[in-house]
């Protein structure tokens, strides 16, 4: 691994730390985080290069460090009506989104407020993920379901006063592929382009088109999947299996049926046990896998060879790899990204302002029909119109009460 990168990892034992920073190249701890509890699967997150934010397994509580600190900022702790299950922050560090229970919660960083709260999946959601442009949010779930979204929808005032369905939101597209639960799922660095693999317990991996929803390929493997993670170019897929073995399938290979069994081979053998998560390297030179046997192991990808052991005094939850920089080090941190506590309700018409979010127009396929896009268009104006009223409403009242209130 490249010495500007370095190793954030999660174990299940939190005496002496709940998250640590690492030296890949020496295995030497650069950083500990401590006083957070263990730290569930999939909610390990940094908010630029500022923050690490995390949620307990066995609480409903996350945590904020700012990354120079060992110790877990009080302040910004946030106790929460559930456990939760996955979170993920957005590309932009200015929304977080998290499963708990069968629930889709999503937050701005800078105020606090609680935007939007979805209910579309039937059993608790285990994979929360953002697109890299921030344009979708992924959701899935143990019901084996998959819901995607647009952020714009989802953060948008007009869904949350103006809407009949009380602030329900509808769903680019969900999909019901997988028959077990889904362990996780991993995104293209293309935006709308990207490509969208999810894995389960059904011993399946799925390939679909993010923006449309097309299922473009279904693997089949002969163990249950725990893992998945796509290279940069999306080439190569790295698969983690409950036996303790990681995959890599190679996507550029002729062209083949919509489903395929993929043999045995290309395997990074060394955990014993399940494999719970993975990450590749900024430069994609390197893959880092955690495992339930205690380990981290850093792979060199062209020889599939280990590189580096990292043992841990407890089963791997979290691993990620990230950029080493002057944060990490410093004395004084001065934080660019603001973060506040997250209500525990949706706002109720104060002042507020949305961060901006980077659009995209979704025009993979055209179908040729004029009208319905032209119907699109007036509905996205006639909803920003109905949204900016509301906020001019309640401006007005706001200024009426403060001049009126004597």
């Amino acid at each position: 691994m490249d010495i500007s990168e370095l190793i954030l990892t999660t174990c299940r034992h939190s005496q002496q730390w709940s998250a640590a920073l690492w030296d890949s190249s020496t295995g030497s701890i650069v950083h500990c985080y401590r006083n957070g509890g263990v730290v569930a699967p999939q909610t390990l997150n940094l908010i630029g290069d500022d923050y690490i934010l995390t949620s307990e397994d066995a609480k409903p509580i996350t945590h904020v460090w700012c990354v120079n600190s060992q110790e877990v900022e009080k302040k910004m702790s946030t106790i929460h009506s559930e456990k939760i299950t996955a979170m993920c922050v957005c590309p932009q560090s200015c929304y977080v989104a998290a499963g708990i229970g069968t629930k889709l919660y999503v937050w701005q960083l800078a105020s606090g407020k609680l935007l939007s709260i979805q209910k579309k999946n039937y059993q608790p959601i285990t994979c929360v993920k953002f697109s890299n442009d921030g344009a979708f949010v992924i959701v899935a779930g143990q019901d084996g379901m998959l819901v995607v979204y647009s952020l714009a929808n989802l953060v948008s005032l007009h869904n949350n006063f103006v809407s009949q369905s009380g602030g329900q939101v509808e769903p680019i597209y969900t999909k019901h592929d997988h028959s077990l639960p889904i362990t996780d799922l991993h995104v293209g660095n293309f935006g709308p382009k990207s490509r969208l693999a999810t894995v389960s317990y059904d011993n399946t991996c799925k390939v679909y088109a993010l923006s449309t929803g097309t299922l473009l390929l279904n693997l089949v493997f002969e163990h249950p999947l725990s893992a998945v993670v796509f290279d940069g170019p999306c080439w190569n897929l790295f698969l983690g299996q409950n036996s303790g073995k990681i995959q890599q399938f190679y996507l550029k290979e002729p062209p083949r049926g919509l489903e395929h069994h993929v043999k045995d081979d290309l395997i990074f053998q060394g955990h014993d046990k399940r494999v719970t998560c993975l990450d590749l390297g900024i430069a994609n030179g390197v893959l880092v896998s955690g495992s339930d046997d205690c380990f981290v192991f850093v792979w060199e990808i062209a020889s599939r060879q280990i590189l580096r052991r990292i043992e841990h005094k407890g089963a791997i939850t979290n691993v990620k790899c990230v950029l080493k920089h002057d944060n990490f080090f410093v004395q004084n941190l001065k934080a660019k990204v603001v973060v506040k506590n997250f209500d525990r309700g949706l706002i109720q018409g104060d002042d507020f302002v949305l961060s901006k979010i980077q659009g995209y127009d979704i025009d993979d396929e055209d179908d040729g029909e004029g009208t319905r896009e032209d119907s699109s268009e007036l509905k996205n104006e006639n909803a920003k119109l109905r949204c900016v009223n509301k906020q001019l409403y309640d401006a007005a009242i706001q200024i009426s009460r403060k001049y009126n209130n004597f």
